[in-house]
C-alpha cells in the first residue's frame, strides 16, 4: 500500500471524526444547566450552558481527548474498510 493511500484514509478519517460534531444529544440531567454532547459513534465534545444569565457557555473534551481519539481511530477504520471493499468490486 502506497504512503499517499496510507495518509488519504487517515485524512479522511479525522475529517469524518470533526465532522462528527454535527451530531448532538442532550444530556441533561438537573436543573440548573443544559448539557449536550457532540460526536459520533462516541460523544466527545461536551457543552454546558447555565441557566443564570451573563454566563458564558463551557465547552470540554471526555476522557482528556481520549474519546476524540478512539473516535478518529473508528471513522479511520470505516474508511479503510470502505477503500478495501472499493479496490476488490472494481478488480
Amino acid at each position: 500500500m502506497k504512503i499517499t493511500t496510507i495518509l488519504l484514509l487517515i485524512v479522511c478519517g479525522i475529517i469524518i471524526a470533526l465532522l462528527s460534531a454535527l451530531y448532538s444529544q442532550d444530556m441533561t440531567v438537573g436543573l440548573g444547566a443544559s448539557i449536550t454532547g457532540y460526536g459520533l459513534p462516541l460523544l466527545w465534545l461536551k457543552k454546558v450552558t447555565y441557566i443564570v444569565p451573563g454566563t458564558p457557555d463551557e465547552y470540554s473534551l471526555y476522557g482528556s481527548g481520549l474519546y476524540l481519539l478512539a473516535d478518529i481511530v473508528f471513522w479511520i477504520i470505516i474508511v479503510a474498510i470502505i477503500y478495501f471493499a472499493y479496490k476488490i468490486v472494481k478488480k
